[in-house]
């Protein structure tokens, strides 16, 4: 028979009756009265412990970023970084100036970016407004990151604690999912995917509703507010988080299908937290589908962002005890560095596979192990890649890659709840070493602490490396920006897109002063599809891209500077601002033929001011 304690449906608390008074009158005597004083401070005081010893690490992970934390971001992925700071400046932006936060026009001008099809972090960065407007979206971007280790470790833990473990072993689940290869490889420039605490903290709410413990009332209204405060974070992770419980849910249905049959009000619940989320998230998701502009489908290409076969057990140079050769092996992964996610390490997929099989009785296991097996099998993408080569092998996701919300996911990255199934597994496990083992205290401590050790050293990772965010001009930190008309549009070069972000960092660090076009987000093109950076750009905005990248030679005709004078007009740009860069010479002479104005050169930029 299993343990009732290994039941994902067991009640959290029981009264038993004692057979010899049943049916009998029971003397009632006066007894004092102690007074019940409340448990939790009992309860807050290790998880507190816990919770700082995760931060302690995060701190660890992220050490090299805070001898300078408005300008170090993490080495390997500054565009991507320079994009989340700029979503994080411009939330601040929208609270102080109450503008809409949903839908800017403050790049992409005069057109506008739709914040929900891009990785806006909303609510992060509303919640750190205060400490953006002080000291930068760098520093709120940092302070983000080391947050989002702990509280998914935190969020893990408390997962595992909810699944009966005991407090050790949960504890290593923690780290396992907090400091995984996953959340470590989406550190470097994907702050949305590495804020995932919601998906252990989600998992939890959806549990207690099968389990039926308290008002479904109270329960589904906290899923729902949960789940609408992940979705205006990143819809990525929710919908890693929905597909998840999807899978744990459906094996449980098949492994208990009386589950089936007192489902009603677990039912209610999840209706109440649907109508919880939809009442918080109602308006964005009306701008998102309804507003403009809109999009459909994916700009990535479809079955490219998916694992390797050889990256579940293949560490790359983010994992400490990797060695040249497969930290070089792993490079050549097609997606790169930040989304090498899938590495589990040969111990704890071992360990993970044996123990959903010998441990299948085990109800938690069961469903952890096969949804963590099931997860991994996503990651894989529509066909099998084995060190780098298409085998053609098709595969599950193939048959929902063209689903709508399907369509635009990334496999790769449901590595994010293969890391949470593992730690789960690997927790349950040391839990259960005790009973399995009927060794000694101190001996079976002593087993526990190998297992664990055998497990998480091969995916400890090293300490980032760091780079510096792009210098700031003067120009547009001090009252010099007063020469641009306010809120007026203005191209600043080198021109703003996913490979050039540094204009993102001058237009936050100018307050946005003024908006400009270009820019790095994901948009509509003619037909309505996702693409990065939206529509085709203008004829004069693909010349100053090629002049500044060294790449045009090609001779100003007067037909060429006409449209360029069209494209400035149709576009209302009331200046072109020209900041540091390697090919600062010719950008100059060339817009200054296009302008048909010499510049000002003013706080370490050109300056064109047209008349």
């Amino acid at each position: 028979m299993e343990q009732r304690s290994a039941d994902l449906a067991a009640p959290a608390t029981g009264h038993n009756v004692e057979p010899s008074t049943v049916g009998q009158t029971v003397p009632v005597t006066a007894t004092p009265v102690t007074p019940r004083w409340p448990r939790w401070p009992q309860r807050i005081r290790p998880r507190a412990l816990i919770g700082s010893s995760y931060l302690l690490l995060a701190f660890a992970l992220t050490i090299k970023v805070w001898s300078e934390p408005a300008r170090n971001i993490i080495a390997g992925n500054p565009n991507d970084t320079g994009l989340y700071c700029w979503w994080l400046a411009h939330t601040a932006h929208a609270v102080t100036s109450l503008s809409n936060p949903f839908i800017t026009h403050l790049a992409n001008a005069p057109e506008g970016i739709n914040a929900l099809w891009n990785t806006s972090v909303l609510v992060p960065g509303l919640i750190l407004t205060p400490l953006t407007t002080v000291a930068g979206p760098v520093a709120s971007y940092n302070v983000l990151v080391v947050l989002a280790f702990s509280l998914s470790a935190s969020g893990a833990y408390l997962f595992a604690r909810m699944l009966g473990v005991r407090t050790a072993p949960a504890y290593i689940g923690g780290v396992v999912y907090g400091f995984s290869p996953a959340l470590v490889a989406a550190g470097t420039g994907h702050l949305s995917l590495v804020l995932a605490p919601a998906i252990p903290l989600l998992l939890c709410l959806v549990t207690d509703i099968v389990r039926q413990t308290g008002r479904p009332l109270r329960k589904g209204i906290l899923l729902g507010t949960g789940a609408g405060l992940q979705l205006l974070t990143g819809e990525e992770v929710l919908f890693i988080t929905a597909v998840t419980a999807t899978l744990g849910l459906g094996l449980l249905m098949l492994s208990r299908p009386e589950y089936v049959r007192r489902a009603g009000g677990s039912a209610r619940a999840l209706l109440i937290a649907f109508l919880s989320c939809l009442a918080l998230t109602g308006i964005p998701l009306v701008l998102q589908f309804f507003g403009s502009p809109r999009s459909h489908g994916s700009p990535f290409l479809t079955n490219f962002f998916k694992s390797d076969l050889t990256g579940f057990y293949v560490p790359s140079a983010r994992q400490l005890l990797a060695s040249p050769e497969q930290a070089e092996r792993a490079a050549t992964f097609q997606g790169g560095a930040p989304e090498y996610m899938g590495y589990l390490g040969w111990p704890l997929l071992i360990l993970c596979v044996s123990a959903t099989v010998i441990g299948f009785r085990d109800l938690r296991l069961r469903v952890a192990g096969l949804t963590g097996v099931a997860l991994a099998v996503l990651t894989l993408g529509s066909t099998l890649l084995v060190r780098g080569i298409e085998t053609g092998l098709p595969l599950p996701w193939h048959l929902v890659a063209r689903i709508p919300v399907f369509d635009a996911a990334l496999p790769d990255r449901f590595a994010l709840g293969t890391a949470l199934m593992a730690g789960l597994v690997l927790a349950i496990v040391l839990d259960r070493l005790p009973s399995q083992l009927g060794l000694g205290g101190p001996l079976t401590a002593t087993v526990a602490a190998a297992v664990a050790a055998v497990c998480v050293l091969p995916l400890v990772p090293r300490p980032y490396s760091v780079e510096r965010s792009p210098a700031v001009p003067s120009f547009f930190t001090t009252n010099a920006v007063e020469i641009l008309p306010a809120n007026s549009n203005v191209l600043v070069l080198p021109y703003p897109s996913g490979v050039q972000t540094a204009p993102l960092f001058w237009q936050t660090a100018a307050r946005f002063h003024f908006s400009m076009p270009g820019g790095y987000f994901i948009g509509p093109a003619d037909d309505g599809k996702a693409y990065m950076g939206g529509r085709t750009p203008t004829a004069t905005a693909r010349l100053l891209t090629d002049v500044g990248q060294g790449l045009s030679s090609e001779p100003l005709t007067p037909a060429r500077i006409a449209q360029a004078r069209d494209d400035f007009a149709r576009l209302r740009i009331r200046a072109v601002i020209l900041g540091p860069t390697p090919h600062v010479a010719e950008l100059r002479d060339t817009v200054t033929f296009l302008v048909g104005s010499q510049p000002t050169f003013t706080g370490g930029v050109y300056v064109w001011l047209p008349a």
